[in-house]
């Protein structure tokens, strides 16, 4: 199984780091990205460690484990957000809503990929996309259930989405790997 979320957002920097783990602790977790770990051009797996206190599967609970998902930063073609073909024909720009303003406006796109090889990358990719959309106001997209999110709306639906997910899971089918270090 294969699953991405893609974030579009105005202006990203390393200087958000710190805020964006602590809403991801939010989520009932604590957790630690790699000490290396940069947005700049990053492009590849992002390791963190966790401890989790929610987990329904209780024996996981507050263990330190190792996950995370592939990230994917890239700047955005601001070239081609053009207005819509009938504002530029009657010369009167439309509305447009919360969402589609901050599309219009999105300079920087991560895209997470999340596979089911760890049953936390789900988890880790969910609270990672919707912390750092609602940190820089951006727009969060599930591409597979065809969802745009923005603002608290965000958190509440990410919560809803990995419990939702992790309780569907038998103790049989959980699959983690302990915190050893981070290696490399």
């Amino acid at each position: 199984m294969s699953y991405t979320l893609t974030v579009q957002l105005k202006g990203l920097s390393d200087s958000v780091i710190p805020d964006w783990i602590s809403e991801i602790n939010k989520f009932n977790m604590q957790v630690d990205v790699y000490p290396e770990f940069s947005f700049h051009g990053h492009a590849g797996f992002v390791p963190f460690k966790i401890v989790l206190h929610d987990c329904p599967n209780k024996a996981l609970n507050h263990r330190e484990l190792m996950s995370g998902f592939e990230l994917y930063v890239h700047p955005m073609d601001t070239k081609s957000k053009n207005r819509p073909f009938l504002s530029k024909l009657f010369g009167r720009p439309r509305q447009l809503s919360p969402i589609e303003a901050k599309l219009s406006e999105a300079d920087t796109e991560l895209i997470f990929h999340i596979r089911a090889e760890d049953s936390f990358e789900f988890r880790m990719g969910w609270y990672a996309a919707a912390s750092i959309a609602l940190l820089c106001n951006g727009v969060l997209t599930d591409v597979q259930e065809e969802v745009q999110l923005e603002g608290q709306q965000l958190l509440h639906y990410a919560l809803q989405v990995v419990m939702d997910d992790e309780r569907t899971m038998t103790e049989e089918e959980w699959r983690t790997h302990p915190f050893e270090g981070w290696l490399g």
